[in-house]
């Protein structure tokens, strides 16, 4: 079973973005034994601006002309049956990277088979300060016009914490996934006497509590 785990961070270095998502892998990989993990972070990739010009909806052309790295992208995508979506919340709003690649799968709006589409998807957002949830909420119609169905999704306020992978952020992570991983079970149910969310280890701090005395991530 081939999941994709997209990391929308702008960060070229391992990030805060990277581990919360590891995290929820760690979660996903618990309840589903064969699933294969595509890794994508698509600041590694070159993906340009759209063009505007529209002349991938044209059925003699029907694709994008722009010559750079995402119709592999879109390749690395192909077969999944579910996504894990990490992002920061950069002014307000999704991060360029992501928004870009957004508009670039315009590209396959009249196809059959759009990628990035007819997915099971968990969904991890944080940010520094605040407005997490309007994050979040902008990417519902982009879930929506590409057939996916959000079924767990996480928001992470840093406050005064130097390193969100010191708190409960990590648990809440792999619940996200392991939410996403019964949710692709479909032989598996909450009636099995599991509660479909695991509880939040008590040990570490949560989100609200005072900043721990540790490296930023």
């Amino acid at each position: 079973m081939k999941i994709i785990a997209l990391s929308c961070t702008q960060k070229r270095l391992p990030s805060l973005t990277d581990a919360l998502l590891d995290a929820a892998i760690t979660g996903l990989v618990r309840e589903v034994g064969d699933a294969e993990v595509r890794r994508i972070r698509l600041i590694d990739h070159r993906i340009s601006m759209c063009e505007g010009e529209d002349t991938c909806l044209d059925p003699d052309v029907g694709r994008c002309t722009i010559d750079d790295d995402f119709t592999h992208v879109v390749g690395l995508a192909e077969g999944a049956q579910a996504m894990l979506l990490a992002m920061p919340v950069y002014a307000g709003n999704v991060p360029a990277v992501l928004k870009i690649f957004q508009e670039r799968l315009k590209s396959f709006m009249n196809a059959e088979q759009r990628p990035f589409g007819n997915l099971l998807v968990g969904t991890i957002v944080h940010s520094r300060t605040m407005l997490t949830e309007p994050a979040l909420a902008s990417l519902f119609p982009w879930y929506l016009r590409l057939r996916n169905k959000n079924v767990a999704s996480a928001c992470f306020t840093q406050a005064g914490h130097q390193d969100l992978t010191r708190t409960a952020a990590v648990d809440l992570c792999a619940a996200v996934g392991r939410q996403l991983g019964m949710t692709l079970d479909g032989g598996r149910s909450p009636a099995d006497g599991r509660a479909a969310l695991p509880l939040v280890q008590p040990a570490r701090p949560r989100c609200g509590d005072p900043a721990a005395s540790s490296s930023g991530a």
